[in-house]
């Protein structure tokens, strides 16, 4: 009987799993990279979309070339003197400065 054991061939069994299919995890991924690229779309439509046209002009100067707009400045390049949209020194003034005439 001892004989008999030595003479069995040893039998290893390998299981393959398979990748899951449509229950794995890879379509998490491609959906990620999708919703990613949308957002980068819809944030550069709406970016496009509240910009001036001075704006959009500095935009193309500076794609046009770059270093020139940078170093030389312009309209559309952010080359303004005053914060304030309507101008004026006086920081606590929101819609610029308004002279008041004392009587």
């Amino acid at each position: 009987m001892a004989e008999e054991g030595k003479n069995k061939p040893i039998v290893i069994k390998r299981i393959k799993k398979g990748g899951g299919g449509g229950h794995g995890g890879a379509w998490k991924i491609a959906y990620a990279d999708f919703i990613t690229a949308m957002m980068a779309f819809f944030l550069l439509m709406w970016l496009l979309g509240s910009t001036t046209k001075a704006q959009l002009q500095g935009i193309a100067q500076w794609f046009k070339n770059p270093e020139r707009v940078s170093l030389m400045g312009g309209p559309g390049s952010g080359s303004s003197n005053s914060i304030l949209p309507g101008g004026g020194k006086n920081l606590t003034k929101t819609v610029g400065e308004i002279q008041r005439v004392s009587v």
